[in-house]
């Protein structure tokens, strides 16, 4: 067994919120087009949402860790829904190289969320590898 380094990572949740919204924003596709990105539901679901959430992940004896991205994705149709959700994902699985993340090791889903509201709704987690900085 050894000490590992104390090393300070990047905030991955406010990282993924800010690239996604300049990913989508970049996009041609109509149902990339006025996504609201957060880390949480507001009180009124706008038409085009998705939400990230860091679930956390291991860590290596190095300066890098892998952490689970917890994406839900609702949009006012189905077929919005999902083409974004698959969208959303793919754009996190290609961003190496983008701030600290320098890889993506898996990914689950999309898969469709039933909601008893009837808006469609899609979840994926997507794992990244990310570093930090040494202190």
């Amino acid at each position: 067994m050894f000490a590992k380094p104390a090393v300070v990572f990047t905030d991955l949740e406010a990282w993924a919120v800010t690239y996604l919204v300049a990913a989508l924003a970049a996009r041609a596709e109509s149902y990339a087009s006025g996504v609201t990105v957060s880390n949480r539901v507001p009180e009124a679901l706008p038409a085009r949402l998705v939400t990230v959430r860091d679930d956390g992940g291991p860590r290596s004896p190095t300066v890098t860790k892998t952490s689970s991205l917890g994406v839900n994705v609702w949009a006012s149709s189905a077929a919005d829904a999902t083409d974004l959700a698959r969208l959303v994902v793919a754009l996190l699985e290609q961003s190496a190289g983008s701030g600290p993340v320098k890889g993506s090791t898996a990914t689950s889903g999309p898969y469709r969320v039933p909601e008893q509201s009837g808006t469609p709704h899609w979840y994926a987690s997507v794992d990244l590898v990310h570093r930090g900085t040494s202190l």
